[in-house]
């Protein structure tokens, strides 16, 4: 599996979730009415085709995706590591919202997710998204374009697809962020398994804060964007800003921390190297930009624009 299969994959990914935005919505409404059938619906459609094409290619996936066994500690440790890094992740999505709505709180207000049971919500959100969108991005996704183009390249790029597959600004922004800190993660630990737990917590909190908050006052998010200035939002900007600034380096010593407890130390500084782990062979005849991506990018920002459109009534 290389970055041009990775390509090819995410390209057949975006096409089957256009036919699904664009074909299936209107034919089958019913099957989008529902948070949790529209995500298991699009969260196939993201994992499935890079899943596919690593068994295809020969690729044995626990090795491939380095669904490594963690230590205890490590696991222990993924909980700070998540709690430091999120004021970074909150920063991206408040800078977002000088452009952009907030996408998920809108999303989850339209849905009324607060007269649905919670369980069913966290596990579509909060275990089943993590563990299909990690599998992609941190897995078939990163893999693929390492063997290519070296960590750093692949770090960047698979970030830039976990973005887009997001389909709106306003997650797309902070999503590449959250991408970033998650192969960082991923090269500390040796394991996928880790990502898969940071990212669950992150969406299960969000998933528990929402829902709570819905629950309590259904248009709470309505309210909220109503009272929301331009004012108030620079001094929230400045506030992350120095909450980042103080946890963001607690965030890498947990991830040095981490590396060496898993005994990969050094590791950290070995991800922005521009180094394949392929042979010069190999590296003459992949190309981590190929058709496939550049029309799967065209795809995801035609949609991206499409839905930002006013529908008229």
């Amino acid at each position: 599996m290389n970055g041009r299969k990775v390509n090819r994959a995410f390209l057949i990914s975006i096409l089957l979730y256009t036919g699904c935005i664009f074909g299936l919505v209107y034919i089958l409404p019913e099957l989008f009415s529902s948070i949790v059938i529209n995500n298991l619906i699009c969260e196939t459609i993201v994992v499935l085709p890079g899943i596919l094409f690593a068994v295809f290619s020969g690729e044995r996936l626990p090795e491939f995706l380095h669904l490594k066994r963690l230590k205890p500690g490590t696991i222990l440790a993924v909980i700070p590591f998540t709690m430091f890094s999120v004021p970074f992740i909150t920063l991206i999505n408040l800078i977002s919202q000088f452009f952009v709505e907030n996408t998920v709180a809108a999303m989850m207000e339209g849905y009324q997710v607060a007269e649905m049971p919670f369980w069913q919500l966290w596990l579509s959100v909060g275990v089943f998204a993590p563990f299909c969108e990690e599998a992609a991005c941190r897995g078939v996704f990163y893999r693929g374009y390492k063997k290519t183009g070296g960590a750093f390249k692949a770090m960047l790029l698979s970030s830039l697809l976990f973005a887009l597959v997001h389909m709106n600004i306003n997650q797309a922004m902070y999503a590449f962020a959250m991408g970033i800190m998650a192969v960082l993660l991923v090269e500390a630990s040796g394991s996928l398994w880790a990502s898969m737990f940071y990212h669950g917590l992150i969406n299960s909190s969000q998933v528990l804060l929402m829902y709570g908050m819905l629950k309590v006052n259904p248009g709470a998010y309505s309210e909220a964007a109503k009272a929301m200035d331009r004012d108030l939002m620079i001094y929230g900007l400045a506030g992350y800003l120095v909450i980042t600034a103080l946890t963001l380096p607690l965030a890498w010593a947990i991830l040095v921390w981490i590396s060496g407890n898993e005994g990969r130390r050094g590791v950290l500084r070995a991800v922005w190297k521009e180094k394949a782990d392929i042979s010069e062979n190999t590296k003459k005849k992949d190309k981590l930009v190929t058709v496939s991506l550049i029309l799967a990018l065209i795809l995801c920002i035609a949609i991206i624009i499409l839905t930002m459109l006013p529908v008229n009534s």
